[in-house]
């Protein structure tokens, strides 16, 4: 009987179940997964460390996959996802147990700057950002819908719904579609980390926060209930980040259940699935009589769905790493 290969699989544990979705996926292919924290300490004070930049952080990654992960290990593939506490001495070490180390990121260099470190260590790296992959030579790899294949069939209970963690401009963003389309049946669901994250945004926008003061939470919603607003709305607002140009996986997933798209982002019309059929772009506050005008031409029609599925998504990392299931 043959043994599988393994594989040492580097991610975010916290970023909803995503690396559990992909560990999974590898699993499937064949391969035996040992995951890992792409920082350490694992927890709010490693995340702090990881946005302040504290280099402490890398010394204690680097010591904590050394000794719980690498010593008297071997593996096949090494896959890195995103990586803020990764180093490029510690990339050294994973390459003295692994022949293929590979690296992906769902945020842009500049919102997370840590893999220009070492990513040109690795045997491949990917992006989902448009502008990082034409800047640094990189290639695309797209996000994924993490939907179920089976969600029950379309009731289309929201006419818009905006579910959204609050940053940025985001909440300007939803209250630019919502004013503009004021008779809609509309779910909205805002999500604030922390009492710190709160006071941050309330004091950027404290009229906005005013007017949506029911809609915001410190309890994110449950996986269920998001598939399930999801699946029964007709459009759903997206807003990507200033700093980044990929596609989102909310995008993905509002495709996945056939739902419409009112986003920001105007690299969304990258991957042909998104198109004029079923996605509005509004970038700025003056295009908003052209999205009222666009919501009406499609909102009586019905998108094909498409379903970016994480075996898509696997498939892209290890075909495009040159890697042999």
């Amino acid at each position: 009987m043959t043994s599988k290969k393994t594989c040492l699989l580097i991610a975010p544990l916290s970023f909803y179940s995503y690396s559990e979705y992909i560990k999974d996926e590898l699993t499937r292919v064949g391969y035996k997964v040992t995951i890992s924290n792409d920082e350490y300490p694992a927890n709010t004070i490693g995340k702090i460390m990881g946005k302040l930049k504290i280099p402490l952080l890398l010394w204690i990654t680097k010591s904590r996959l050394v000794n719980d992960f690498l010593k008297g290990k071997k593996y096949d593939l090494a896959i890195i996802i995103k990586g803020r506490g990764i180093s490029s001495s510690l990339i050294k070490e994973i390459k003295k147990v692994c022949p293929i180390v590979i690296g992906y990121t769902y945020d842009s260099l500049k919102y997370h700057p840590a893999p220009k470190n070492w990513l040109k260590d690795l045997n491949a790296f990917f992006t989902f950002d448009y502008r990082d992959a034409e800047n640094n030579n990189l290639e695309i790899v797209e996000l994924f819908s993490s939907l179920p294949d089976t969600i029950g069939d379309k009731m289309q209970n929201y006419e818009i719904s905006g579910i959204a963690r609050n940053h940025s401009k985001r909440l300007q963003f939803i209250d630019f579609v919502i004013s503009a389309l004021p008779n809609s049946e509309k779910l909205i669901y805002i999500y604030e980390q922390n009492v710190a994250t709160f006071f941050h945004n309330f004091l950027r926008n404290p009229l906005l926060y005013f007017k949506y003061w029911k809609f915001i939470h410190f309890k994110p919603l449950s996986y269920k209930k998001y598939v399930d607003i999801l699946n029964n709305s007709n459009f759903v607002i997206d807003f990507a980040h200033p700093d980044q140009s990929g596609i989102t996986i909310r995008c993905y997933e509002a495709q996945s259940c056939g739902a419409k798209i009112i986003t920001n982002n105007p690299f969304v019309f990258r991957d042909k699935h998104f198109n004029s059929k079923n996605t509005i772009l509004l970038k700025e506050k003056s295009e908003i009589p052209t999205m009222v005008k666009r919501y009406h031409e499609i909102k009586n029609f019905s998108p094909e769905k498409y379903n970016r599925s994480i075996n898509d998504f696997v498939n892209d990392l290890l075909k495009k790493g040159k890697v042999e299931k």
